[in-house]
């Protein structure tokens, strides 16, 4: 892979994860964010499906923000494995091209 397109992704990942990370302080410490929990939970999923996943996850075990266990356990660990597959196939088709 090209250096410029790594350092793209490395740095994309950086920032939607401390972003994720910042959104879940947010919630737990302040009053800021006056959503409906399943708005907030909704928030979560779309943070997890564009990359932030590790810091949704992190976030969450650092200041005991668990909001809908079911989403914790179970959707947010299946996005990361998607994301995982979906990463393994892009490698893949891009080595043996």
């Amino acid at each position: 892979m090209d250096s410029k397109l790594i350092s793209f992704l490395v740095g994309y990942f950086f920032t939607v994860n401390i972003a994720s990370i910042i959104y879940i302080w947010l919630n737990v410490k302040t009053n800021l964010i006056k959503l409906k929990e399943k708005n907030k939970d909704l928030i979560s999923v779309i943070f997890s499906i564009i990359g932030g996943f590790v810091g949704i996850l992190l976030g969450s075990e650092m200041l005991q923000y668990k909001q809908d266990k079911k989403l914790y356990k179970r959707w947010i660990p299946l996005i990361i494995f998607v994301e995982f597959i979906i990463i393994v196939f892009i490698v893949y088709k891009k080595v043996n091209t």
